[in-house]
């Protein structure tokens, strides 16, 4: 297993969210100064235009490792009932494609559609959602996989979900050949609302291509519970790793935290300990 660093969540060190190509630069250098191995370029909405090549040279030169993560979080009503929210993450996908073959990455990940308010669950909307997200997929997967990248949908479970649970969202991603599509597993979002990290890697294993770590804590408001630093929450970290040994899994672990420097470094060397630990 190899920790790698997402690029996004405000808060990270004192350079801010990355926003352009220089701050991309900066920020990988960075991260490469603090012994990372890998980094998560995203999300796409929250970055203008990058610079694939030049940003494809620092990686390549500092021997970086990388993958890309749209992260539109698109709300499922209006993906579902009209064609600009549609036409919108069907632009993230293929710009997010695009930059994989600019930065030859061979991974992109992508958010499924959720509901931005806790209203009542319509059937006849999340159908038409899971139609349409699926048919999207079904476009981009084919396009991804003609240039050498597979895809992998994130794990994102918050109720009113376009999913019934965790056993329905895998369902619908075993649609997809395995080589294909996959699962970017959030465990810090599906541990705080309530579902077990554990059943869920047993549940994910045969498509498991990356993992978003962040501790966490059994509260209501997510903003606050997840996303912390490891140590901060609740989750058992020393037995997920354990888990994630037993189903054989051996790509990234993506920290995705809100903290100083010294909780990612922290966080980041706890975790190496972990992976390198044997019984």
């Amino acid at each position: 297993m190899l920790v790698a660093l997402h690029s996004a969540p405000k808060g990270f060190f004192t350079t801010g969210l990355p926003t352009n190509t220089d701050d991309l630069v900066r920020f990988v250098q960075k991260v490469t100064s603090m012994s990372f191995k890998a980094i998560q370029i995203g999300p796409l909405t929250d970055v203008a235009a990058i610079q694939g090549k030049r940003l494809r040279e620092v990686l390549d030169r500092l021997s970086m490792e990388r993958n890309v993560h749209i992260g539109g979080i698109y709300d499922a009503r209006k993906f579902a009932l009209t064609a600009s929210e549609y036409s919108a993450a069907r632009s993230q996908m293929r710009l997010g494609i695009e930059l994989c073959k600019e930065l030859s990455s061979t991974l992109i990940s992508v958010h499924p559609p959720f509901f931005a308010s806790t209203e009542q669950r319509d059937e006849q909307v999340v159908s038409k959602a899971k139609t349409r997200f699926l048919e999207l997929l079904k476009e981009q997967t084919d396009l991804a996989s003609f240039n050498g990248i597979r895809m992998a949908v994130e794990s994102f479970c918050y109720p009113p979900f376009i999913f019934d649970d965790l056993p329905d969202f895998v369902k619908f991603v075993s649609q997809f050949p395995s080589d294909k599509l996959g699962i970017l597993f959030d465990m810090g979002h599906v541990y705080q609302i309530g579902f077990d990290i554990f059943e869920a890697v047993d549940m994910f294993k045969e498509r498991l291509f990356d993992i978003h770590v962040h501790d966490a804590k059994l509260e209501k408001d997510y903003r606050k519970a997840t996303h912390l630093p490891i140590g901060k929450g609740t989750v058992d970290f020393p037995a997920f790793i354990n888990r994630l040994k037993q189903a054989d899994y051996d790509a990234w672990l993506t920290l995705e935290i809100k903290g100083t420097d010294s909780e990612i470094l922290e966080s980041k060397q706890y975790l190496e300990r972990l992976i390198t630990k044997t019984h």
